[in-house]
């Protein structure tokens, strides 16, 4: 396998929502951002940089300011998790970090394909920024399944059976015909899941699935999160 490198994806409008996803606090007043980098880098420790695709420089200014967050003008945050410190370099939809056009917004695919122009070579390990439950053994099953399967993208399979891309691990080979189903139109990560036969798993746990796209879903996450 290509070097694993870890990337969240956070570009979304999160127009559902109404306000950011990836800077809400599930807990202990830790944005989910911090919380999944976190995740994904004990998830993958031999990279020395977790990555976050936005949608553009504009959206990273919520980053900065933080007492726990330092920035460089090169587009690095360093975080102090767990009283480490760890890089966090961000990269965006438009290859200049300028805004995206609405009118030829691809979706989640632009926060893939930004990582596959940052790294062309690499595979990503990738999560979306609305798991709260996601856990490191999740991701390391996730990694155990790719890398005794061999396939060009593996994700999980939710209890309905349907994937989840964006909770899944993408190789060169994936991200490249990403790119080329994006120039046909064809924008959602799951055709290449199903294309290319990729492979995908039951959770062991089925909370590590659960999602929140609107507020009624995050008000069901912090319920679930006082009674655990």
């Amino acid at each position: 396998m290509a070097s694993l490198k870890p990337l969240l994806l956070a570009g979304g409008r999160s127009s559902r929502m109404g306000t950011r996803k990836e800077l809400l606090c599930i807990g202990d007043n830790e944005p989910m951002y911090k919380r999944l980098i976190s995740v994904l880098h004990a998830a993958c420790p031999e990279s020395d940089t977790a990555y976050v695709s936005l949608r553009d420089r504009t959206s990273a200014q919520a980053f900065y300011g933080n007492d726990n967050v330092g920035c460089s003008p090169d587009d690095v945050l360093k975080l102090n998790i767990g009283g480490s410190a760890l890089t966090v370099r961000l990269i965006y939809d438009n290859e200049d970090g300028s805004p995206q056009d609405k009118d030829v917004d691809i979706g989640p695919a632009a926060g893939l394909l930004s990582a596959h122009r940052q790294d062309p070579s690499a595979t990503w390990l990738v999560v979306a920024c609305d798991y709260p439950f996601l856990t490191t053994a999740a991701l390391q099953s996730l990694r155990e399944e790719s890398e005794s399967s061999r396939v060009p993208v593996t994700c999980f399979s939710n209890a309905e059976g349907f994937n989840e891309p964006l909770l899944a691990i993408w190789t060169p080979d994936a991200l490249h015909y990403l790119q080329k189903n994006v120039e046909q139109g064809i924008l959602g990560p799951s055709a290449v899941v199903k294309r290319l036969h990729g492979r995908t798993l039951r959770p062991e746990n089925e909370q590590w699935l659960f999602n929140t796209n609107n507020l009624e879903e995050w008000q069901r996450a912090l319920d679930m999160k006082r009674m655990n």
